[in-house]
């Protein structure tokens, strides 16, 4: 219809006419055009909301990790120090290392809690495919790159992490009282060493998870930040009374208590 009205006016010189009908049609591909752009808006924040809260599940969890992670780092350091020194001892009787005091029966295995690298799965269920999607295109962008920032930070401790497993699964031996010759002791004392300096990196990138998270917030509602707060002190506590004593500092967790301090202002 429109078409044909504008041939016309096009044989019979109409100028005006032909201007009119030009300006119709822009006017109508932008009106549809705002119209799509405005739907695809509409559902992109949409997926955002619902990718937003299993993104603060995420937050929260590697916030948990690291803490917990820091949590151990005295204790973690002087034990390897005390089975470095042992080592490096002469002779060859072994006495296994001895397990913590506590330990619990359903945590036990073949090294002790403190020796062991505690198994987290760090990291997002959702960052890297929905970035990819356009999902998080609306986010604000230094917040955006933070976040890329940190969960890259959490695939190179998955893969200290896997590392460490690997190690562990070599020095199992020295949780029994055998004999162990000086090479062996030399090539355990390697994987140890090799372990000490994985292990510090996971700590010194738990440093950075933590300080990070703070940064960005963690914006679950009051209610849910006050339920993950008393999980995360709970937690917290039970790995110093039960698995690591003294061992075990106690944390605190700002980016969930600062949390909950704003949302009670007026």
């Amino acid at each position: 219809m429109i078409l044909r009205r504008f041939s016309e006016h096009i044989k019979e010189q109409k100028w005006f006419s032909v201007a009119l009908d030009l300006f119709i049609v822009v006017i109508g591909v932008g009106i549809a055009m705002y119209g799509q752009q405005w739907l695809s808006d509409r559902q992109q924040r949409a997926e955002m909301a619902v990718a937003e809260t299993a993104l603060q599940i995420d937050l929260t969890e590697n916030y948990h990790f690291a803490k917990g992670r820091i949590a151990l780092v005295k204790c973690r350091a002087e034990s390897y120090q005390a089975i470095a020194a042992q080592l490096l001892s002469p002779g060859e009787t072994w006495k296994g290392i001895a397990r913590a005091a506590k330990a619990d029966v359903d945590r036990s295995g073949v090294l002790p809690v403190v020796f062991r690298s505690p198994n987290r799965t760090w990291g997002s269920r959702i960052w890297a495919a929905e970035l990819g999607r356009g999902t998080f295109n609306q986010m604000n962008g230094k917040r955006r790159e933070n976040l890329d920032y940190l969960f890259r930070i959490t695939d190179d401790v998955n893969a200290y992490q896997a590392d460490i497993f690997a190690l562990q699964g070599r020095l199992k031996i020295l949780a029994v009282n055998t004999t162990i010759s000086q090479s062996d002791r030399l090539s355990y004392y390697e994987m140890l060493g090799e372990m000490d300096e994985k292990s510090y990196m996971i700590e010194f990138l738990a440093q950075d998870i933590i300080q990070t998270i703070e940064k960005i917030g963690i914006q679950f509602p009051a209610k849910e930040r006050q339920a993950h707060l008393e999980y995360s002190l709970n937690d917290n506590a039970v790995a110093k009374e039960v698995y690591y004593g003294e061992c075990n500092q106690l944390q605190k967790y700002p980016a969930l208590e600062s949390g909950l301090k704003k949302a009670k202002t007026p």
